[in-house]
Formats: C-alpha cells, structure tokens, sequence
C-alpha cells in the first residue's frame, strides 16, 4: 500500500513538473525593433499635430506633470504651452514596480488640464475630459490630444491604436 501511495505522489510531481516547464510566462509587451518612445510620440504628432507643442524634458517630467525622473527608464513627449490649448502627448516607461506612480501622476495631470478649461473653451474641456491614460505593460500614455472638428473620443481611439501598433506581445 505504502509503494502504490508513493508512487502515485511520484507521478503527480512528476506531471506537475513536466506541465510547469511547458509553460512559458509570455512576454511583456515591448516596442517593436527599431521603434523608440520619441518616434511614436513624434509619429503621432505629425499625424494628429499637437499646438504649439514643448518637449517634455526632466524639469517638466518633475516639476508640471510630478512624476521623478528617478522612478523612469525613458520618456518621450509634448505638452502645449498655450493657455488655449488642452494638447498633452507623454509617454513614459515606468522602472519596475514604478507604472502604478506614473499612472497616478499622468492621471493627476488630466484632471489639472480638464479643471483648466472648466470655466472656459468647451471644446478643450471636452478634449481633456475625452483624453485617456493608457497602459501597455511598463509603458504608460498620457493622451490629451485630436484635430479640431473631430469627435474628441474617436481620436483618442484612434491614437491608442497608433500606440499600440508600435508595440510587440500584446495580448
């Protein structure tokens, strides 16, 4: 009895064993070969065009959209430095175990661009309350951004299918 119970264990690990090293974790989405944070932000902004747009460098990563250059591995972007525009183009890769805090800074960002335009612009108000941050593994996205005279959703839409074009081993 004691041989077929150990036997029986043995079998199973083994099982469990062989059905482990058949699984592979997939892999986190990456950028396609080739293709940088900087030619996706500036891809987009030759497509859509984003108004009167600055880089976003670190003293503007930090200090207008609160997220610690210490915190990122790289980033790309533009923000409008008009009082008349909602236009916000940032893309970061978040350090490991970093996205949620760059999530939650891009997010804070929105709400300051759609608190801006409460009392004035609808159509930029209605452009930051459409914008959207968006996540691809250690990627995250602040897209406030669309043509004038174009449902500000759509773009959004169709921004994050311009992003996510760019990206390998998406599920």
């Amino acid at each position: 009895m004691m041989k077929r119970i150990f036997s029986a264990f043995l079998a199973a690990a083994l099982l469990l064993t062989a059905a482990a090293c058949g699984k592979k974790a997939p892999a986190a989405p990456a950028l396609k070969e080739g293709v940088t944070l900087q030619s996706v932000v500036d891809g987009i902004g030759e497509e859509i065009g984003i108004t009167m747009p600055t880089e976003v460098d670190e003293s503007i990563l930090k200090d207008l959209i609160g997220i610690d250059p210490a915190d990122v591995e790289e980033y790309a972007g533009y923000i409008t430095m008009v009082m008349v525009s909602a236009d916000n183009l940032i893309a970061v890769k978040a350090k490991e175990g970093k996205v949620e805090t760059v999530q939650n800074a891009l997010a804070a960002r929105q709400e300051m661009v759609i608190k801006s335009f409460e009392q004035y612009l609808p159509s930029e108000l209605d452009k930051s309350r459409a914008g959207k941050v968006i996540t691809i593994g250690d990627y995250v996205f602040l897209v406030i951004l669309g043509r004038m005279d174009e449902d500000p959703a759509s773009e959004v839409t169709l921004i994050e299918e311009m992003i996510r074009s760019n990206f390998d081993n998406l599920t």
